[in-house]
């Protein structure tokens, strides 16, 4: 996903020594921001020899491109356990399931959520960080194409699923940085399910 040329860890110690890094570059953000972030303070932080770093990490944006690719490993496997251990009706309630544990996601460490977000243009991450929205995207999709597709053409389901999902992630994220209390107002959640409910109507 992001930074596919940074070298990956394969053995356990190597595993150890970049969650290590991760770990310290998420301290020193929380505690002193970006500014204060540079690989020495990493290595510093972390306990590990500059030389290491560089093996994972050629630079600073190369450690927060990393932390970013973890939120988002983190999204998508949440909310493909939500689709795949759903046990009730599709429809409705799956959406609503599926948009709340989306919200949940933000609003846990939602301090470091808010940093990475922020730092998403200056890496030029953001296509990576919407791969969420994408999983959320196709699940809407196969919804639309079972229930509409006597009614609407395959491109046309298509961009309405692409409407409805990327309109919901860009009102959360908006919510997230302009006004985090919204995001746990359970109106809030009914607004963006009525959005997807309207997706549905021919």
């Amino acid at each position: 996903m992001i930074n596919k040329s940074r070298k990956k860890p394969r053995q356990s110690r190597s595993k150890v020594t970049v969650d290590a890094l991760l770990q310290a570059t998420t301290h020193i953000l929380l505690k002193d921001g970006v500014e204060a972030l540079s690989t020495n303070h990493v290595a510093e932080v972390a306990g590990v020899s500059i030389g290491s770093l560089y093996q994972y990490f050629p630079n600073k944006a190369s450690l927060i491109a990393a932390l970013i690719e973890q939120h988002v490993d983190h999204e998508v496997s949440t909310l493909k356990e939500v689709f795949l251990n759903w046990k009730g009706p599709l429809g409705e309630p799956l959406f609503r399931a599926f948009i709340n544990e989306f919200i949940q996601i933000h609003l846990n460490d939602i301090d470091l959520t808010k940093l990475l977000h922020q730092q998403v243009s200056y890496l030029e991450c953001r296509q990576a960080l919407r791969e969420a929205t994408k999983y959320f995207e196709s699940i809407i999709e196969a919804f639309l194409t079972a229930q509409l597709k006597i009614h609407l053409s395959t491109k046309a389901i298509k961009v309405r699923a692409f409407v409805v999902t990327n309109a919901i992630d860009s009102l959360i994220q908006l919510a997230l940085v302009e006004n985090t209390e919204m995001l746990s107002e359970p109106y809030f959640l009914d607004e963006l399910v009525k959005l997807v409910n309207q997706a549905f109507e021919v």
